[in-house]
């Protein structure tokens, strides 16, 4: 299993995205979500679809972009982030609900989620954090690509437009 930092520095997304394999799948304006609250992280996610819009460089060896993503968020504000380019065993699932964080978060108002690698650290991420409160299909094929309770989690290229985007969807809860 490999360890990973969160994705890259972040602010708030300007479009609403769910995320399909590879492209991000444009979701009609109106889909309800809401901003995060910190009631809602605390557990084991994992990350279902991971969207980059075309033209933006990825490295593959950065571990935003692994194909296995887990972050445990717990309930006294600490948090892992853990990436691999295998699947995570169910042993691994398991050590991960108690492991100690690593990192710090916070959920500011309006649903930015801040993440601080560690306390006193000078830099931290933000990214745009929601929750789906309604299915959503993907329109190519109308199976269900979000469900009620998934998050979404949106970083920026550095001109401020999305770059990144995550679904998460919750697996466990974290100890």
């Amino acid at each position: 299993m490999r360890v990973g930092s969160v994705a890259r520095r972040a602010v708030p997304a300007l479009a609403l995205a769910v995320l399909a394999a590879a492209p991000a799948v444009a979701v009609e304006p109106d889909t309800p979500m809401r901003p995060c609250r910190r009631t809602d992280l605390p557990g084991i996610w994992r990350v279902l679809r991971l969207g980059v819009p075309s033209g933006v460089e990825v490295d593959r060896a950065d571990p935003a972009f692994q194909p296995h993503q887990r972050y445990v968020f717990h309930a006294d504000a600490t948090m892992v982030y853990v990436a691999s380019t295998l699947p995570f065993s169910p042993e691994e699932q398991r050590a991960l609900a108690r492991t100690p964080g690593t990192a710090r978060w916070t959920v500011e108002p309006g649903g930015r989620l801040v993440q601080q690698e560690s306390e006193g650290a000078s830099s931290s991420r933000t990214s745009e954090c929601q929750v789906v409160l309604e299915p959503v299909r993907d329109p190519r094929t109308s199976q269900p690509t979000a469900q009620i309770g998934d998050v979404l989690l949106t970083d920026p290229h550095g001109d401020a437009h999305p770059s990144i985007r995550r679904l998460l969807r919750r697996i466990g809860s974290a100890n």
